[in-house]
């Protein structure tokens, strides 16, 4: 196996168009895919974990937003706010954490197609801005 030697690297040009990298060969590269072979090994204990993280979330969020609807009382601009958070954490449980964890147990990596590849990738940074965005709105708003 190949893997970069970090104390070869060179910031100045070996001539005025490449960089030299030294590639060495590693007699233990098992050691690179430790943290890959312990998820494995844990398989049976995360599937479940991530399964109900991702049922509590779903449904205790939608729970949040149905109470926010339904309450008339309810009806102003903090839980506006929390709604949208919960919104938000509802999406990220539904469209990101699932096929995350699809991808980080299946052997052959992501397997889902490119749409989604765009797709759950565009949802994971966009769900987490509207989260910071929202909380900063909450702060802002107090």
């Amino acid at each position: 196996m190949l893997s970069i030697s970090t104390e070869s690297w060179s910031l100045y040009p070996a001539n005025t168009t490449t960089y030299q990298v030294a590639l060495v060969d590693t007699a233990n590269s098992s050691s690179q895919f430790t943290g890959v072979t312990l998820i494995q090994s844990f398989k049976l204990l995360i599937i479940p974990c991530y399964v109900l993280l991702v049922f509590v979330g779903i449904v205790g969020n939608y729970l949040l937003l149905y109470v926010i609807c339904k309450t008339k009382k309810m009806h102003n601009v903090t839980n506006f706010f929390i709604g949208n958070l919960a919104f938000s954490d509802m999406l990220m449980c539904a469209t990101c954490v699932p096929f995350t964890l699809a991808y980080a147990f299946h052997p052959r990596g992501w397997i889902f197609g490119t749409f989604m590849c765009y797709f759950v990738f565009l949802m994971q940074p966009v769900t987490v801005y509207v989260s910071v965005f929202t909380l900063t709105a909450i702060a802002v708003d107090r």
